[in-house]
C-alpha cells in the first residue's frame, strides 16, 4: 500500500537521502583508500555496507531478511530464529547487523549467513535488494530506516518491526522527528511492540493499531543452558570461589557504579566484606579502569586472568568475557549494572532465569518492559541509591530464606513470558506469500 507524505515529510525525507547518499559516497572513498593502504577489514566492511559484489556472495537469494543492531540484538532472535525453522523450514533465513561483533554473533550463535547491513541510501539499497530478493524483513527492537522501508514497500516486500522498543529516553527526539519516522512506520506489515508503554508510543507516532502483532520482548525467550552441578563445580575451581562465604555477582558494571555499594556493604561488616563479590565490567575496555577505582578504595582485587582465586579473596575481577551468565547459578544475589550510572540498565533476565534475586539502580529507562514485572514479582528490587542498594544486600545476606524466595519469583515470573517466538512466527509467516 503506498503511503500519502505528510506535511513536512518530503522536505525532512529528502534532506535525510542527500545525507546519507552523501556518507555513501564518503564510503566509496574510504573503501579505496583502504583497499590502497592494505587495510582488508576495513575494505570488506565498506563493502558490505555498500552492498558490493562479492560480500553478498554467502546469503541466500528469497527467504526471510532478518535485522538486529548488535549482540544483544542477535541474541535475542534466537528463538524466533528457532520458532521460523520449526514451522517453515524450507525458507532459508539471513541475518545483517550495524556491528562487527553482531555479524559474528549471528554467524557463531545462530548459525546463519550474516553481513553487515547496506547503508540506508538508494544505491546501497537497490544492490542489496535486487540480489537478495527477500520475500520479508524483519527488523528487532528499534532500528527505523526510512530509505530502507521507502525502498521496500516500492518492491511490495513486507516489513515487520518486532520486540519493538521507544525508550522514555529516546521518545522525545521521535516525536520531535515525527514528520520523518511516521511515514517509515506506516510502511511496516507489522509491529511487534515490546510492552503497553511502547505500544502507545506507537500509536502516538501514527501506527495503525490493524498493524500491531504479538505484544512482548524476545529476550524472555532467550533460555540460557542450564548448567549442571559438576559444570558449576568446575567454574567454582576455575575461579577459585570459596564455598565458606556467599557471592554477590556485579554484573555489566560500568566505571562510578561499584565502590560506592561496597564501601557501605564493608562499612556493614565492620570493615570487611561480609561476602565475596564478583565484578564482571560491561566493556573490556574497562577493566583496567575499574580495577584501579576498586584498590583506590583500598580494596585487595584478584583478577580473574591470574588464575583462581585464594582463600581470602573478597573482590574477584571478571576479565575474561563469557563466563558471566554462568555465575548467576552460583550467586546469593546479584546488583544489575548500568542501573546506578545513568545508562539505562542492561538486561537482568540471565539473573533471573538462575532464581538469582537482583538488586538494581534507579537508572533502567532502556530496560523497563523486562524490569517493572521483575519488580512487581518481587525479583527484583530498585534501590534509588548506592547506600540502599548496600543495605538491600545486607539485608539478603542476613535473611537466606528471603533472598531464595525473591530468586525463585525471579524465575518464576522468566518462565511465565515463553513462547513468544512461536506466537510471532505463526503471524510472520503468512506475511511470505504477499512478498513472493
Amino acid at each position: 500500500m503506498t503511503h500519502l507524505p505528510q506535511p513536512g515529510a518530503t522536505l525532512l525525507l529528502a534532506s535525510y537521502r542527500l545525507l546519507t547518499a552523501g556518507a555513501g559516497g564518503f564510503a566509496r572513498l574510504a573503501r579505496g583508500w583502504a583497499r590502497f593502504r592494505s587495510r582488508p577489514d576495513d575494505f570488506e566492511h565498506l563493502g558490505q555496507r555498500l552492498a558490493l559484489p562479492p560480500h553478498l556472495d554467502e546469503l541466500p537469494r528469497g527467504g526471510i531478511w532478518l535485522h538486529g543492531a548488535s549482540v544483544g540484538e542477535v541474541r535475542s532472535l534466537r528463538p524466533l530464529v528457532d520458532a521460523l525453522k520449526r514451522q517453515d523450514p524450507a525458507t532459508p533465513l539471513f541475518l545483517t547487523t550495524s556491528s562487527t561483533t553482531g555479524r559474528q554473533c549471528a554467524r557463531d550463535v545462530l548459525g546463519l549467513p550474516a553481513t553487515l547491513a547496506p547503508w540506508d541510501a538508494g544505491g546501497p539499497l537497490t544492490r542489496f535488494l535486487s540480489t537478495t530478493r527477500p520475500h520479508l524483513h524483519v527488523i528487532v527492537e528499534t532500528e527505523i530506516w526510512p530509505a530502507r522501508l521507502a525502498a521496500l514497500e516500492r518492491l511490495r516486500i513486507p516489513a515487520a518491526l518486532v520486540s519493538a522498543r521507544l525508550s522514555p529516553e529516546a521518545w522525545p527526539r521521535y516525536r520531535r522527528l515525527r514528520s520523518l519516522y511516521a511515514p517509515a512506520l506506516a510502511r511496516l506489515t507489522l509491529l511487534a511492540p515490546s510492552g503497553p508503554a511502547d505500544r502507545e508510543r506507537f500509536l502516538k507516532l501514527g501506527v495503525s493499531p490493524a498493524e500491531l502483532g504479538p505484544e512482548g520482548s524476545l529476550k524472555w525467550d532467550v533460555k540460557p543452558e542450564a548448567a549442571s552441578t559438576g559444570d558449576l563445580d568446575a567454574i567454582r575451581d576455575e575461579l577459585g570461589l570459596t564455598r565458606e562465604r556467599p557471592w554477590i555477582v556485579f554484573g555489566s558494571m560500568h566505571p562510578g557504579e561499584s565502590v560506592p555499594i561496597l564501601e557501605p556493604l564493608r562499612n556493614a561488616g565492620e570493615g570487611v566484606l561480609p561476602c565475596g563479590v564478583i565484578i564482571a565490567p560491561r566493556h573490556p575496555q574497562r577493566f583496567d579502569e575499574i580495577a584501579q577505582e576498586l584498590e583506590r578504595a583500598a580494596f585487595a582485587v584478584h583478577r580473574s586472568s591470574a588464575g583462581p582465586a585464594n582463600r581470602q579473596t573478597r573482590v574477584l575481577l571478571l576479565d575474561s568475557m563469557g563466563l558471566l551468565a554462568r555465575l548467576y547459578p552460583l550467586a546469593a544475589a546479584s546488583v544489575l549494572g548500568g542501573s546506578f550510572a545513568r545508562i539505562g540498565g542492561h538486561s537482568p533476565l540471565e539473573a533471573a532465569a538462575a532464581a538469582c534475586p537482583i538488586v538494581s539502580g534507579p537508572h533502567v529507562f532502556h530496560q523497563q518492559v523486562l524490569t517493572e514485572p521483575l519488580e512487581r514479582a518481587g525479583g527484583l528490587v530498585i534501590a534509588d541509591s548506592p547506600q540502599r542498594a548496600a543495605d538491600l544486600l545486607w539485608r539478603w545476606l542476613k535473611t537466606p530464606g528471603v533472598r531464595q524466595r525473591a530468586g525463585q519469583s525471579a524465575r518464576a515470573e522468566f518462565l511465565s513470558r515463553a513462547g513468544l517466538g512461536e506466537r510471532l512466527a505463526t503471524a510472520l509467516i503468512p506475511l511470505l506469500e504477499s512478498g513472493s
